[in-house]
């Protein structure tokens, strides 16, 4: 589980596998280009990589060639539409738990609800790349006997 205040205060959300079900069964048939109802090919898209993930590339000398800040690589609504998807996870652990908290509506409803926050995108989108990748691609956490809680 994460936190993050995306302009509402803090907000609980979390990804598991149940979220691509919330995000698929939200987004397969959306009709906008890029929308696929896959929440790991929206976020993460094609994407160069590049040493551990840093953006800097290198030549065969070892000399630094390249710096790249690419915003194009991010897809913005897809980071927006992924953190409602782990809102929506979030609010069903709780309510199995017994834990009350606000409904979270569907997304054109939450969407307009946050008409007016004012986001750090590049930080809802590494909220949410970080909690994609705890939730779903923590590879020998189930060896190891570590949850996803503990992690």
């Amino acid at each position: 589980m994460a936190t993050i205040d995306f302009g509402r205060g803090e907000q609980e959300f979390r990804c598991t596998a149940r979220t691509l079900t919330v995000y698929e069964q939200a987004f397969y048939n959306d009709p906008y280009p890029r929308v696929t109802g896959d929440i790991i090919a929206d976020v993460f898209g094609k994407q160069r990589i590049t040493e551990e993930g840093t953006g800097l590339e290198w030549d065969d000398e070892g000399n630094l060639v390249a710096i790249i800040a690419d915003f194009t690589v991010d897809n913005w609504e897809a980071e927006w539409r992924a953190l409602w998807a782990m809102l929506k996870t979030q609010e069903e652990i709780d309510n199995k738990h017994g834990v009350k908290r606000e409904r979270v509506p569907s997304f054109a409803q939450w969407d307009k609800d946050n008409l007016e926050c004012e986001p750090n995108m590049r930080e809802v989108g590494n909220a949410v790349c970080a909690e994609l990748n705890r939730g779903l691609f923590r590879a020998g956490a189930a060896a190891s006997g570590e949850t996803s809680e503990e992690a």
